[in-house]
Parts: structure tokens; sequence; C-alpha cells
């Protein structure tokens, strides 16, 4: 991939930054979230389905759930409103990168690169407000002058939890994930591919100060692709600096110790006292009891999107074992695979999986193939993303999330197109 002409001076590069991290500005909240990136959708999409016309995928890909989502509307299990919101929402977001996917100048390559590269200028944020809070220049640290879905998230290693101009740490963590993997095989390999090495340990750093256990559990996978992929010994070396990190956060940082007492608490010992629940920990263990208890009654294709907000009233803990208010993501489930679990059910979440299984590559023989190499950077890389996401992210549109899906497939699928051109050779 380092054969690949970039530029920072490419406004097409600049315009897929705003449009992939700036989540954390929205015009207006209600009746939905109408964020920054939207403008582009609309003024462009039409010009893309004009110029290059609607791609089949699409309706294949949204056919059954546009279905079940009716259906459940119909008896009442779904908000007419919520459903057309997610629905329309999802549609217009991937038929967008679709087209973006296929443009005459961008492939599936180039446009892996382009993320990359803008996780760095991510990370480089990072560290401008990493320093300027350590100087106190309030302006350098706290973006909520010009970011009105964003906070300075307190505690940390140095006293604040790094989130450059993303809302949350683990956001950070997530989208960072994949420039990660690229960044820990540069550092092992001594490559410098897509980024350097000084640019690979300014992400590490990042990843680091968000001191986020989703983006530790990223860090951990990617250390596990990377070192199986060389030797034995780097897997022993890996595995030993994830629990050092972890031993570390526990003991320094108050807030990863108080949740990770409260995930022991609440998924060992059963305790619900309010110090184990009034945390990301509970809305973690409640959210899937919500998506467990909605399962048990419709098991195969769930409620439709959107649903979960409707299954949130319906099973949440806080009705019953906790009797205070307390519901925090309450429309996205805190996670893809719980929101999955209620609103698709068994159908969408096995579809899910496939998709991450069947496209991933393996490590491949012909280890000298850059070609190859290249697409199975990709493709552990992407990997890492969609497993944190499963993990922590709820929203199926969030800082270009389909993007990520969409390149992860073609990828895959352009992989066995240069295998059978490289057999008939």
């Amino acid at each position: 991939m380092n054969n690949i002409q970039f530029s920072y001076k490419l406004l097409s590069f600049w315009l897929l930054f705003i449009i992939l991290f700036s989540s954390a500005y929205v015009f207006f909240k209600t009746p939905f979230e109408f964020y920054f990136h939207y403008i582009f959708f609309i003024a462009i999409t039409p010009v893309f389905i004009l110029k290059y016309g609607f791609p089949k995928l699409l309706p294949k890909l949204l056919f059954i759930p546009l279905v079940i989502g009716l259906v459940h509307i119909a008896i009442g299990n779904n908000n007419g409103f919520t459903f057309v919101k997610i629905f329309g929402g999802l549609f217009l977001t991937i038929l967008f990168f679709y087209h973006i996917l296929f443009l005459p100048f961008i492939d599936v390559k180039k446009l892996f690169y382009w993320y990359c590269k803008c996780c760095y200028v991510l990370s480089i944020i990072a560290i401008i407000q990493i320093l300027s809070f350590l100087i106190g220049f309030k302006l350098g640290y706290n973006f909520s002058w010009f970011l009105n879905k964003w906070s300075v998230i307190d505690g940390g290693l140095i006293g604040l939890r790094v989130n450059s101009i993303l809302s949350e740490p683990s956001q950070l963590g997530i989208v960072l994930s994949p420039a990660l993997y690229v960044a820990i095989n540069n550092l092992v390999s001594k490559s410098n591919i897509i980024i350097n090495k000084l640019q690979s340990v300014i992400i590490l750093m990042v990843v680091i100060l968000t001191t986020s256990s989703v983006a530790y559990i990223g860090l951990l996978i990617c250390l596990l692709l990377v070192f199986n992929t060389l030797k034995f010994r780097f897997l022993i070396i890996g595995l030993s600096i994830s629990l050092l990190m972890f031993n570390v956060s526990y003991k320094y940082v108050d807030d990863f110790r108080l949740r990770v007492d409260a995930a022991k608490g609440l998924w060992i010992d059963n305790d619900f006292k309010i110090s184990n629940t009034n945390n990301s920990s509970f809305v973690l263990y409640n959210n899937l009891h919500i998506a467990k208890e909605n399962l048990k009654i419709y098991p195969i294709f769930g409620t439709g999107l959107g649903s979960h907000e409707t299954a949130f009233k319906n099973h949440t803990l806080t009705n019953s074992i906790i009797n205070y208010d307390f519901e925090f993501n309450i429309k996205d489930g805190n996670s893809l695979f719980i929101r999955l679990c209620t609103e698709t059910g068994l159908f969408g979440v096995l579809f899910i999986l496939l998709l991450c299984f069947k496209s991933f590559i393996i490590n491949d023989n012909i280890s000298n193939d850059i070609e190859i190499s290249d697409f199975k950077i990709i493709s552990h890389a992407i990997f890492v993303l969609i497993v944190l996401s499963l993990v922590r992210q709820g929203n199926y549109m969030l800082n270009g999330l389909p993007l990520m899906f969409l390149i992860y497939y073609f990828n895959f699928k352009e992989y066995k197109e240069y295998l059978l051109k490289i057999s008939q050779d």
C-alpha cells in the first residue's frame, strides 16, 4: 500500500475526515439527531445516483429488515417514527458509502489507506489535547466551545481521558483500532506501512491514554493477530504486555478499577449495590438482560430496527431489581451485538458473524506476495474494529461504521479474485 500517492493537501481527504469523525456536532437533537455530516449525505448522494445509478446490493441487504420492521410496527412492538429514522438513516448512509467505495479515483486499498491517515490526524488532535491539558490551556483540551455533543472526561492516567474530537474515549479507541493494528504491525515487523514508526508510537500512546476498557481489548486483539503472524515468543510477549497494562490501569486508574470491580460484582457475584450499578458496567449488563428477554419472545428476526428503546421499557432491570431511574443507552443498547439481538434476532446476529468470519483473511502461505499481505492487513485491522463495535458501539451509523463493513467485505472479495488470477497465471 506504500505505493499509493497521498497528500494532506487533498480536499477529498479532508472531506472524508469530516464525514467520518464529525459526530460530536449536531444541528439539532429532536425529533432526531441531525449530525453535521448528514449535510454531505443529503447533498452528494443524489448526484451519485444520477451519475452511477442505484446499487443492487442495497435492496437485497435491507429488504428483510424493512418487512420485519413494518410487521412489528403494526403489532405494537416498535415505534413507527423510530423505525423510519433508523431505517432511513441506515439506507442513506450505506448508499452514500457504497458510492464512495466505487468512485473512479478510489478503491478498497486507497480508502483504507486514507482511513488510517484520518486516524493519525485524530491522534495528533489528541496529542494537542493532552499537551494543552498538562499546561492548563483550556481551549486546547476542552472542545465543547465548538462541538455541542462533546465533553471533557475526567480521570485516566493524566487526569484526562483522551477523546480527541469524538464524544467518548471508547469511541476514539474503536475508530483508531484499524490504525492501531497497522501501528503495532509496523513496530513489530520494523516496517512503515501507511504510517511511519513515530506515527505508530503516537497512535499507540493515544489509545493507551483513552484508558478505555474497550480500547484495551482492541489493543489485546491487535497484539494477538500481529504476533500470531510472526513467532510464538512474540505471542507470549504480547500477552505479557497486555497483562501488565491491565494491572497498571487497575492499580492507578480509578475509573478503570471501578468498572472492573463493578463488572465482577454484577457478572460473578450478582451484587446490585449502588457502586456496581451506577456505571457503564451496569448499562451493559442491563442491556444484555433486555436483549435476552426480547430474544426469548422473538428469537428469529427480533422486533425490528429501532425497537431496542421499546424493549428497554418492557424489560429493563430498573423496573424490578433496581428501584431508581437509570436509563443510559436506552436507544442503542450500548453494544452493536446487543442491539442486533433485540432488533434483528438470531437472523441478524448470525448474518453479521458469518460476514465477519467468512470474510476474514487468515495467514497465507504466500507470505512474500505484497498484494496478499495488503489484503490481510486490511482484513485484520477492520476485524478488530468490528469486534469492538459489537462489544461497545450500539449506533449502526456512527463514525463511518457501514463503510468499514463495506471495505471489509469487498477487500475479501478482491482477495479471492486475486488468488484466482494468480492461480491461472
